[in-house]
């Protein structure tokens, strides 16, 4: 019973996060394509494009210390890859750039850091 509370309570908190971060990229001119793209591989959290370019983007959240962009570490890329691989693989368009991002929010005061193309 408690891990499924717990399960319940960190997709809310997921959630929250990632509607914060879609109202980020929305006012900076991105278009949300997808939220939570599932695969067997892993989980993307939101797929958006901006021109041309198609950006996959990892959401973390939480208190600003240690920072939650800390917790994207090279496992959890490498899974990332192989999900954003998958969705490459599955789509009709081509892209002229294709990139892995991650947003991090930290409380209280909900502040936002954007890091853009991590792989380069």
């Amino acid at each position: 019973m408690f891990q499924k509370y717990l399960k319940q309570s960190t997709k809310i908190v997921g959630d929250y996060y990632e509607n914060l971060a879609c109202d980020y990229l929305k006012r900076n001119h991105y278009k949300i394509l997808e939220r939570n793209y599932r695969t067997r591989l892993g989980e993307i959290d939101i797929i958006c494009k901006k021109k041309n370019e198609l950006i996959f983007v990892e959401v973390k959240g939480g208190k600003s210390f240690p920072e939650p962009y800390l917790r994207v570490d090279a496992k959890k890329i490498q899974k990332l890859i192989l999900t954003m691989e998958k969705y490459i693989h599955s789509s009709v368009r081509e892209w002229d750039y294709i990139r892995l991002d991650v947003i991090s929010i930290t409380e209280p005061l909900k502040e936002i850091k954007h890091f853009q193309d991590i792989l380069s």
